[in-house]
């Protein structure tokens, strides 16, 4: 069960919902890979997940071609999963290397029986991993360090996530405050949100923003040097049998501001629950 310190209603878990579509709460498209964090926790449970992202267009040498990112996530209880993440960088005409190591923490604060009254986190199969067929309310803590520059570079990343089911449509949001670590960047702050709906059994279709918005408490950049991307997205869940499976995303993100979004971003995510 979550924690008893927390106490809300469904009327709550709405209003987050309806924050995260007007851009208050969202997840990460930090480092070129696009993901939507889920507030799923399940105890014992173990994730691999393979994030991957190709920028289809001009890339002069030593930009990125593509990003990459390989997780392995343990449910530690039935209310914290951590998270071990290697990102790798492919530039342009040049070796791919090791970018950054990434910690990540998802915490369970609040669950309701919303969109049909499933309970988190007792196994894999609930909603076939897609939408979990409850109202969710969790956070989401990172720390983030860069493989040349060491830990004086890195970045912690902090904020809730949420997801609300109305209807056939699930709503997934998250936002999150990026403070580095540096004396000479003020905090930041980087966002996403997917909207889901059913199609067949085992698919489901979307649509997906995320972005970033660098020292968004100091002197923010103008909106066109910010980065911004929106698009759609289909996903699936194959049910392997004893307890695993296997979801897949793919989303088209074209780049939504001249300076700061690249033109067109193609993301494959991949994960392995048992």
């Amino acid at each position: 069960s979550t924690p008893n310190f927390i106490t809300s209603s469904r009327a709550a878990v709405a209003a987050a919902a309806f924050m995260s579509v007007a851009g208050i709460t969202s997840a990460q498209a930090s480092g070129g890979i696009f993901e939507v964090i889920h507030p799923d926790v399940v105890e014992g449970g173990i994730e691999l997940e393979a994030l991957n992202t190709y920028f289809a267009e001009d890339v002069p040498a030593g930009e990125e071609r593509s990003v990459h990112e390989i997780a392995l996530g343990v449910g530690v209880t039935k209310w914290w999963k951590t998270v071990a993440a290697f990102e790798i960088a492919n530039p342009e005409e040049e070796t791919a290397e090791l970018e950054a190591f990434e910690w990540e923490n998802v915490f369970l604060l609040w669950q309701g029986g919303g969109n049909g009254g499933h309970d988190h986190g007792h196994d894999h199969d609930h909603d076939h991993g897609h939408g979990h067929g409850g109202d969710v309310i969790g956070f989401y803590a990172a720390l983030e360090v860069p493989n040349k520059a060491g830990i004086d570079e890195g970045a912690l990343a902090l904020g809730p996530i949420a997801e609300v089911g109305l209807g056939s449509v699930t709503l997934l949001g998250n936002l999150f405050v990026e403070v580095p670590f540096t004396d000479d960047e003020d905090p930041g702050l980087s966002y996403a949100l997917a909207a889901t709906t059913p199609i067949a059994e085992s698919w489901k279709i979307g649509l997906e923003a995320h972005g970033d918005i660098d020292e968004a408490f100091g002197d923010a950049p103008d909106f066109d040097d910010q980065s911004h991307y929106f698009g759609p997205a289909i996903y699936n869940a194959l049910d392997l049998g004893r307890g695993r499976t296997l979801e897949t995303r793919f989303a088209v993100l074209p780049g939504l501001t001249d300076d700061g979004s690249r033109d067109l971003a193609l993301s494959l995510n991949a994960e392995l629950k048992f």
